[in-house]
């Protein structure tokens, strides 16, 4: 059951490249090139370089109303293109959003499997919340993935479902969740939805 259903009219977002500074406001990104530094510390006898906090990790679950503990879990998501929800022209793309939800307890983490560094991935389409607590339309932002990104929701960040682009992506999905579901995810539903514009790269 959907908190609320907005009206958006006809509104559209236009996507542009996931880094790691445009995307702060939302939660985090890996992006390992970007974010080694000079002092990180080898590992695995020289054979690695482990490179510290590349996304944040919060479980608030002891804020939640119910006071029921949470659990970290690992979920494996396999994803399939929205194809009921896209449609192409000219190299132009339309991807109708018509969905947000959040975690209101937890951030969440997607990790992509098997996609190259250089593939047109995924798309991440977030909003801010509003004063009333929904997501406020007028924040909504979306963002084009590559392979070797993963995506961190913040905690009670509004958030599209994984958008994949071109063909199946499976994910390594982590979260924190207790018994009660309406603390673990909340939805808010538009009508008729929000159009997000990308252009098509070439399918590999």
């Amino acid at each position: 059951m959907p908190l609320a259903t907005i009206q958006v009219g006809t509104r559209s977002v236009f996507v542009k490249p996931l880094t790691i500074d445009n995307f702060a406001p939302f939660g985090g990104v890996m992006s390992l090139e970007h974010q080694q530094r000079p002092e990180d510390v080898g590992a695995n006898y020289g054979t690695a370089t482990k490179i510290k906090d590349v996304s944040p990790v919060t479980n608030n679950f002891a804020y939640a109303p119910s006071k029921q503990p949470a659990r970290s879990i690992w979920y494996g998501f396999r994803c399939s293109p929205p194809n009921h929800l896209t449609s192409t022209k000219n190299s132009q793309s339309t991807y109708t959003c018509k969905v947000l939800e959040r975690h209101p307890f937890s951030t969440q983490t997607f990790v992509p499997m098997g996609r190259n560094k250089d593939d047109q991935a995924y798309l991440v389409i977030v909003a801010k919340t509003g004063t009333d607590g929904l997501p406020d339309v007028n924040t909504l932002e979306a963002f084009e993935a590559r392979g070797d990104q993963a995506v961190t929701y913040g905690v009670a960040t509004w958030h599209a479902p994984m958008v994949v682009l071109h063909k199946p992506i499976d994910f390594g999905v982590f979260i924190h969740e207790n018994s009660v579901p309406e603390e673990n995810c909340q939805e808010v539903y538009f009508e008729p939805g929000v159009n997000v514009e990308y252009r098509e790269k070439a399918k590999l």
